[in-house]
């Protein structure tokens, strides 16, 4: 009776770790390239659009944020970031208060900031295929 126990209590253990592999794979292979920032809560702001540019920088990743108006680049802000394992993967800015929180499923990202005033933002940004 332990040994079938032992064997269940293993094969769950075997499926999570499957999972969680799984998970991590999809985010870090989804996680390089260029992000197109999505309106969250119906707000459009005519003309002004965001792109988000994550690449490998080493051992960390280089993030690159662009705004544009009525595109032309109007701001361009760039850190340096390192990936977090847990929770399905994330970017954390080195030294900062950014993190990427990664959707492989629905191919989009969370950008968290905390501004100065204490308050955080989140915004959606979605794969550019």
């Amino acid at each position: 009776m332990k040994l079938n126990k032992l064997i269940h209590d293993l094969r769950l253990a075997v499926k999570v770790l499957l999972n969680f592999g799984r998970q991590h794979h999809a985010t870090l292979s989804m996680m390089q390239g260029m992000y197109v920032r999505q309106a969250l809560h119906n707000e459009l702001i005519t003309g002004v659009d965001t792109m988000l540019t994550i690449k490998p920088y080493g051992s960390l990743y280089q993030v690159t944020r662009t705004d544009y108006i009525t595109n032309i680049p109007e701001c361009e802000e760039t850190w340096l970031a390192t990936y977090g394992w847990h929770s399905n993967g994330h970017l954390i800015e080195i030294g900062g208060d950014r993190f990427c929180i990664f959707d492989a499923a629905a191919k989009s990202m969370y950008l968290e900031t905390l501004t100065e005033q204490g308050q955080t933002t989140i915004e959606l940004f979605i794969k550019n295929l």
